[in-house]
């Protein structure tokens, strides 16, 4: 299925999601709307950084007595951001037709960021709606927040880098040379700064799009299960059981070894099996461990959950505390190689006995 973009008499335009043009055209000829101009419509899907600013003009329209469809169409008209404001349009569109916000949004995201449309409670009351759209929200701030951390400790490091490859090309630049070998040299030179320009340019673009959780999550167990826990509280506050939050969990995980846990889980937990049985033995270390017997006797897991979500936190900031410091400093013990390399070059001729 694909995005129509559809076209008024009087200027007016809207967006529908049909099999074909066709499909979109006989809609609205079946509510009396003939002229009328249909063309294909790419949608800029809304990433996690766009989908937070989403979440959070929504909440801020909730906030201030709106209803749920009220909120989204004043977005449509008023929104200063064109991406959100066409998002608004198409969303009015599917609504109208009795297709689920939920739905509706995942089909406007990417796919990474798309299992984050299912937090939304929007078929309960303005309030409940509210209250989601804000534990959705800090958790897009979690995910964005990580990648930040990274991309401030990088930036300075980049910077001498290229710092360091400038002085490189400067250097060869100004030796002494047959033309063929100085053209080989200088060409090779660029060739590398570019390479690496690139490089730090993909990488900062993918830490200022909150991208970092696509590696953090095959590098970092911590982070995974951080990850998880937190979304498990989330979507239980949501309305949903223990079960039925474990059954989506999937969807946030790109990581298979993961996505396979979490499917065991769950199916033992249909199975009948106990909890400690279910659960495989690092989701609950410490005393974690420890409530999750107790849960088996009581049968509330509530402390076990908030125990083990706990400590994988305390681990996950451990870990990136140290991410913080080693990748600047294998930064800058790249940047120094360079350097050194120029500077050898500059003094051997000083240093050579005649």
């Amino acid at each position: 299925m694909t995005w129509y973009e559809v076209k008024h008499l009087n200027g007016k335009v809207d967006y529908s999601y049909g099999d074909s043009e066709k499909q979109v055209l006989f809609d609205y000829i079946s509510h009396g709307e003939w002229e009328l101009r249909i063309r294909e419509w790419r949608p800029k899907k809304l990433d996690y950084k766009s989908l937070r600013t989403f979440y959070t003009e929504l909440h801020n329209a909730l906030n201030s007595g709106l209803q749920l469809s009220e909120a989204i169409s004043h977005l449509a008209m008023s929104s200063t951001n064109s991406i959100i404001s066409n998002v608004c349009k198409a969303l009015l569109g599917e609504l109208n037709k009795g297709i689920d916000l939920n739905e509706a949004l995942e089909k406007l995201t990417t796919s990474s960021a798309a299992p984050y449309c299912q937090l939304i409670n929007s078929k309960g009351t303005r309030e409940d709606c509210e209250k989601s759209l804000s534990v959705s929200i800090d958790q897009l701030k979690a995910l964005l927040d990580w990648s930040q951390r990274l991309l401030k400790a990088i930036v300075y490091p980049f910077c001498v880098i290229q710092i360091a490859l400038i002085i490189l090309i400067v250097n060869h630049a100004l030796q002494q040379q047959g033309k063929e070998s100085f053209l080989f040299t200088l060409t090779k030179d660029i060739a590398i700064y570019l390479l690496c320009s690139l490089l730090q340019l993909a990488s900062i673009r993918s830490l200022y799009l909150g991208q970092a959780c696509y590696w953090l999550e095959k590098l970092s167990r911590s982070f995974r299960l951080t990850k998880l826990f937190t979304l498990l509280s989330t979507s239980r506050q949501t309305g949903l059981s223990l079960q039925q939050a474990l059954l989506r969990m999937p969807d946030y995980f790109q990581y298979q070894p993961i996505k396979q846990e979490i499917y065991q889980a769950y199916y033992c937990l249909r199975l009948g099996q106990h909890y400690s049985s279910s659960f495989p033995s690092h989701w609950f270390p410490k005393a974690s461990a420890i409530a999750m017997h107790s849960a088996e006797q009581g049968g509330n897991i509530e402390r076990a959950l908030l125990l083990a979500a706990t400590e994988h936190q305390k681990q996950w900031h451990k870990h990136i505390s140290f991410l913080e410091k080693l990748i600047p400093a294998l930064c800058l013990f790249i940047a120094g190689s360079v350097v050194a390399s120029a500077l050898v070059s500059i003094y051997l001729p000083l240093l050579e006995v005649p």
